[in-house]
């Protein structure tokens, strides 16, 4: 209990912090709510009551009386209806603000993510989990505690006026109840676990229904006549998690309607009872109507009541997913003592570092040593698997070393921010991605923090090979490009590829990682990039990872990994000496092409 209250309490926080006078807002109108139906029930007794004695000529107040309060009737329920009305608006635009608020919290938290989560399973679970219930849950809550306590103050207003005929009426009013009570906390917890449970299946269903209507897949799905096969995976995955949710609901429905039948039970008794203190003289028709209408008003409040508190225990389960989410702590981080990183002007040193994925017990690097001088040109080569891209993102310190050191200019990395240390950083990677913006935002992208950066954009098209494709787009830098949007132009991967290497041109970086940067290009802008490689890596300090020895060999010192491990370093000459495993994968490189 005292975590849900902690929960309910940060949940409280966020509400405030995203709309706070919308939150007040809220709270005035509920309780306006709550005394608005007595007066009317009071309004109403009076009204007919009135009726009753112009009509038998009891009273000489005749048909003015009964006008005004027919007038007053009408205000009431008017004020009543608007403030409902109203009431609807405000918690609408309260949970849109929330909602807002709460996906801003979610975005900033994943990109300040470890990336190393993106490697587990149970990371996909929470954050879907979070993500399902974070723009909602805590207005939620708002509203169940403000719907508790409206309900709460019309129901004791409602019991006083029962107790004066009967107190007996009160405690069937509650006792009725409680089954009702009971059984949306019951089958809170079991719904609660049942979805927890089916977030990797729910996960899974996402995917095949991605399968059947991304874009990626489609090619594939038509070519080789996947459809039914996924919608029948889809389906099964579907069926599976609704099928159970269905059971569940159906066991709920069944004792609901058991309950629902006191309910019922209890409206014969009282109608019974007030119709015969009527009969007997003992009620006049104005209070005979008040009565039923404030038994039938009381039901209702105390349904609220129970249906808010119940949802309120339904919030803190399912708001726990979201503090789960939130709660997570980044492990890449600036350890004491820190450094504020000056410009890199000596060299990176990686020492005997180590790593391996979770789940893994392999490692992927391997005990590897080696360093990269500043203004150095430096391949990584190997065989598919060796680590060079799991390398690469160990120098960008997206992932940390198992064990090792990686320094630059003699500083641990781990001692500086790694925002600040990554802008040392340019990377062109392997599977870069694609933005379906315009294509001067697609460069700026590479750093979003240049003023006036036209003539930039242009330099570094210039220098990937693509400035005449953009020249010819129909809005030149401004066409957006990719096929999500309208007036798009589509463009081959070959050519998104050259949009990838300007956006890293375009960072300015110190050290430019380029990742299969040929991979999708076609032979005669290979030939163009890596004829005059030199001036356009002028001043950085380059990695180049390459399958492709034509490319490699214009490297000052390549670096051989295999299995995670440095199996030969030195330059083209050195390694073709040795005899070794580049030499045995230049020659047959070499052979095919011959």
């Amino acid at each position: 209990m005292k975590e849900k209250i902690k929960l309910f309490q940060e949940s409280l926080k966020l509400v405030w912090a995203s709309a706070p006078g919308w939150a007040i807002v809220n709270i005035f109108i509920s309780l306006l709510g709550s005394f608005l139906p007595l007066g009317l029930l009071f309004l109403i007794k009076l009204l007919i009551d009135n009726i009753t004695k112009t009509s038998t000529g009891v009273s000489g107040a005749g048909f003015t009386l009964v006008l005004w309060l027919i007038i007053a009737v009408v205000t009431v329920y008017f004020l009543d209806e608007i403030s409902t009305d109203f009431g609807n608006f405000v918690r609408k635009k309260q949970a849109l603000r929330l909602e807002s608020y709460m996906y801003d919290l979610l975005h900033s938290k994943s990109v300040k993510l470890d990336l190393i989560n993106f490697e587990r399973p149970d990371y996909f679970d929470c954050l879907t989990r979070a993500s399902r219930e974070a723009p909602w849950r805590p207005n939620s809550i708002l509203n169940n505690l403000v719907s508790m306590f409206r309900g709460g103050l019309s129901l004791l207003l409602m019991a006083g006026l029962l107790a004066g005929l009967n107190w007996l009426l009160v405690v069937l009013l509650l006792a009725v109840n409680i089954p009702a009570i009971w059984l949306r906390l019951h089958f809170a917890d079991i719904i609660y676990n049942f979805q927890r449970e089916q977030t990797p299946e729910a996960r899974k269903t996402a995917y095949f229904n991605w399968l059947l209507t991304g874009d990626r897949p489609a090619r594939e799905l038509r070519l080789f006549g996947l459809g039914e096969y996924f919608k029948s995976l889809f389906r099964r995955s579907f069926l599976k998690q609704k099928e159970e949710e269905i059971n569940i609901i159906r066991k709920r429905t069944l004792i609901e309607t058991i309950s629902n039948l006191f309910k019922a039970a209890a409206v014969f008794i009282v109608l019974l009872f007030i119709a015969r203190e009527t009969i007997n003289k003992k009620l006049s028709l104005g209070e005979m109507a008040m009565f039923i209408l404030a038994f039938r008003q009381g039901m209702m409040y105390i349904k609220d009541i129970f249906s808010s508190l119940a949802g309120l225990y339904e919030d803190s389960l399912f708001i726990g997913d979201t503090f789960e989410f939130l709660n997570l702590k980044e492990k890449i981080v600036a350890e004491e003592p820190v450094i504020v990183p000056g410009a890199f002007t000596k060299k990176l040193d990686i020492q005997n570092i180590s790593f391996s994925y979770p789940g893994n017990n392999q490692s992927v690097i391997n005990n590897v040593s080696f360093e990269i001088k500043k203004g150095e040109i430096v391949a990584l080569v190997g065989p598919n698997g060796a680590g060079k891209s799991t390398l690469v993102r160990l120098l960008c310190r997206l992932y940390d070393p198992e064990t090792g050191l990686i320094k630059i200019d003699g500083n641990d990395i781990k001692n500086l921010d790694p925002g600040e240390y990554r802008k040392f950083f340019s990377v062109v990677f392997q599977d870069f991605m694609l933005y379906n913006l315009s294509a001067g935002e697609n460069i700026r992208l590479g750093n979003t923090g240049i003023e006036n950066p036209k003539e930039k954009i242009i330099s570094a098209a210039s220098l990937s090979g693509v400035e005449d494709l953009i020249s010819s787009l129909p809005n030149g830098y401004d066409t957006v490009i990719g096929n999500l949007f309208d007036d798009s132009r589509e463009l081959s991967w070959g050519e998104w590829q050259k949009i990838a290497i300007a956006r890293a041109l375009y960072r300015e970086a110190s050290i430019l990682i380029l990742d299969e940067p040929s991979s999708a290009l076609d032979s005669e802008t290979e030939y163009e990039i890596f004829s005059r490689f030199r001036e356009i890596v002028k001043g950085k300090t380059s990695i180049l990872i390459s399958h492709r020895f034509t490319n490699v060999k214009l490297a000052d010192r390549i670096i051989v990994l295999n299995k995670g491990e440095v199996e030969e370093n030195g330059t083209h000459e050195e390694l073709m000496k040795k005899k070794g495993l580049y030499y045995n994968m230049y020659i047959k490189q070499k052979s095919r092409f011959d």
